[in-house]
């Protein structure tokens, strides 16, 4: 009788189920734990208090834990047979083709992970039939919770089926999994660290601002909540799982047999993963000094030693040993490479560094200190780009003359320097964004006044100017520093003359005003409808709201007074001042200054009061001590807000 092979091995599925069916059991335990015993015990408590943005809300830690861990378990104890030459010759010697073997293992795994989903999303379901919990989740969020939990499974149980396929060891396939999981946004973020000392004007911290999550399925499950199931993302992993898995068949009919607890099972992997592993060690490295020092004779000695020690790792991997003896050949053609893309780089020769947009080509910029808050600031009432032509062109002027006559400041003195972030929106929707920390920033201080002055940009910056006086329904002001007082304005007429005075003074501010806050007397809040706060501070600028504030004769009511201080001390900083943690550090360290000054009398008091910055930097540092309170507060005076009595005192 000849023997007949079907497509449905029942044997293989048994053997499959005996070895790894104890997965799938742990994952619906841990589901079970995760969702409907969580949401049992808050419908028993009568918990009426706690509510779900969605399923994922539900202990979330112990979901992104299973979504990371059990597909990965998966694949190595599926496909463990291939690191191990009895199991591999056992499975192999059966009368079946690896592609009915691989679609066995994988369909296994795919069903061990939808079961457990499926269990515990037909017991949402009779809750939520059963019983009236609108407030925890409705139908459409257990299909979305389904859908999106075995999406994510799905592509990071591909990714580590595909890893097994080219390793030949177990533990190095799980590692490797979540290393090349993690690559994409680990080489992105180590790249764009370290582009910034090569190209002037490159600003790192608006790339590495963007959200990277779509890229990286490990990342993504670290914010599962905020995915919908009918998107690109989740389309897009999709699309890879398929893309992984049928890579994966391919490779599996390639590969040997005998090629059993091996690191790598295709010799042109080896060099791919020493040199990949040697670069990533280069960035991060460079990174790690770059930020901890900040020095370029660090950076460099960090790239030398990240180099070295991810050639020499890759070594040990490789051999399985670590007496191994070094490659000299293959770390100096590796250094060469580098230097030569680095000098490419450096060269520029696609006009990087010098590129300014043509004036015809500008929808409208954005200009300010940092990138780090241009997604705040899109979130405000008011426009946030600039599109006046007047303020275009003094940009683009300003642009042009930070390239011709930038002083750059080096990676280590940056906190020492100005910097200035430029955003421009061309009209065919791409954005060319720069970012120069400068030296030479007081020569810029006139275009950049015309800018920050022009109504337009006060706009951008002041939510205030954006709204109406009818928009407010109270204003409540609260002295700054370690003083309980504070009033609150919800009358309308006085409503209507708070807003006036705070409006006009925002419109008169100069450039120097702007960007220096000097006399810290009260924090402003302003209440709008749908809870919206407009948060400001009301400092020695604010000349109109002052005086409306001393007409009604709640100034003392609202604002820190010289009577709320007891003394405050003076003295010239150094540098271990600077440098202290805490205020408590810093005072002290004045207080036993030889040469500081005590200041107790009132009027003397309420200069300081009116010239203090918020700050340590200045020329001379102040403790202020309060009456009611054992707090110290720390402030600066600097320029010409430093008052004639400390300048006679120390000079």
């Amino acid at each position: 009788m000849s023997s007949r092979i079907t497509w449905l091995n029942r044997e293989l599925i048994i053997y499959i189920f005996r070895s790894t069916g104890w997965i799938g059991f742990l994952y619906t335990i841990g589901l079970m734990f995760a969702l409907p015993l969580e949401i049992l015990t808050l419908i028993l408590n009568e918990n009426h208090y706690v509510e779900f943005e969605n399923l994922f809300s539900s202990q979330q830690m112990i979901q992104f834990v299973l979504v990371i861990v059990i597909p990965v378990l998966l694949a190595i104890f599926l496909f463990r047979f291939l690191q191990i030459k009895q199991a591999s010759d056992f499975i192999h010697s059966l009368p079946i083709t690896r592609r009915t073997v691989f679609i066995h293992m994988v369909g296994m795994g795919l069903s061990f992970l939808a079961l457990p989903i499926i269990c515990t999303g037909s017991i949402l379901i009779l809750f939520q039939s059963a019983i009236d919990i609108e407030r925890l989740y409705t139908l459409a969020d257990i299909w979305s919770w389904m859908g999106i939990t075995f999406i994510l499974e799905s592509v990071i149980f591909s990714v580590a089926v595909f890893i097994g396929m080219i390793t030949g060891l177990s533990a190095l396939q799980g590692l490797l999994t979540y290393i090349f999981l993690a690559l994409p946004v680990g080489l992105f973020v180590l790249f764009t660290a370290n582009l910034k000392f090569l190209l002037t004007g490159f600003s790192a911290d608006y790339y590495l601002n963007a959200n990277l999550n779509g890229i990286s399925p490990l990342l993504a499950a670290t914010e599962m909540e905020n995915i919908t199931f009918f998107s690109s993302q989740t389309l897009f992993f999709a699309l890879l799982t398929l893309l992984f898995l049928s890579l994966s068949l391919v490779i599996y009919h390639r590969r040997k047999m005998e090629h059993v607890s091996q690191a790598f099972v295709f010799p042109w992997i080896k060099p791919l993963f020493k040199f990949g592993l040697t670069t990533c060690m280069l960035l991060f490295s460079g990174f790690y000094f770059s930020e901890t020092t900040g020095k370029m004779g660090w950076i460099f000695f960090g790239y030398v030693i990240g180099s070295l020690l991810g050639y020499y790792i890759g070594e040990i991997v490789l051999q399985k040993t670590w007496r191994i003896k070094f490659k000299w050949k293959g770390y100096l053609v590796f250094t060469m490479i580098i230097l030569s893309l680095a000098l490419i780089l450096k060269i520029d020769p696609i006009q990087y560094e010098s590129n300014i947009p043509d004036k015809k080509e500008i929808s409208q910029i954005y200009i300010g200190n940092s990138p780090l808050y241009f997604e705040d600031e899109i979130t405000h009432i008011g426009p946030t780009f600039l599109k006046e032509k007047e303020n275009v062109e003094a940009i683009t002027l300003l642009h042009q003359q930070i390239i011709e006559k930038g002083n750059t400041v080096s990676v280590g003195e940056w906190n020492d320097g100005h910097s200035v972030f430029i955003m421009y929106q061309l009209k065919d929707g791409k954005r060319l964004a720069r970012e120069y920390h400068l030296q030479n920033y007081g020569s810029y201080l006139q275009l950049l006044a015309k800018i920050y002055e022009s109504s337009e940009y006060k706009k951008m910056v002041n939510e205030l100017l954006n709204v109406t006086a009818k928009d407010v329904s109270k204003i409540t002001i609260k002295a700054s520093g370690q003083v309980d007082k504070s009033v609150t304005i919800n009358d309308g007429p006085q409503l209507q003359e708070a807003f006036q005075a705070l409006s006009e003074d925002l419109n008169d501010q100069s450039f120097a005003q702007m960007t220096n806050s000097i006399g810290d007397f009260a924090t402003i809040d302003i209440y709008l409808g749908k809870n919206k706060i407009i948060y400001m501070n009301w400092d020695s600028s604010f000349t109109q709201f002052s005086k409306w504030m001393e007409q009604t004769g709640r100034s003392e009511e609202a604002r820190l007074m010289a009577s709320d201080i007891s003394v405050v001390m003076i003295a010239k900083p150094e540098s271990e001042i600077v440098n202290s943690f805490s205020a408590e550090e810093i005072a002290q360290q004045i207080e036993q200054n030889p040469n500081n000054l005590k200041i107790n009398t009132p009027s003397e008091i309420d200069s300081l009061i009116d010239n203090a910055q918020v700050g340590w930097n200045g020329e001379y540092v102040a403790a202020f001590h309060y009456k009611a309170s054992k707090e110290v507060d720390i402030k600066s005076f600097s320029g010409e807000h430093v008052p004639d009595f400390i300048l006679n005192h120390f000079n």
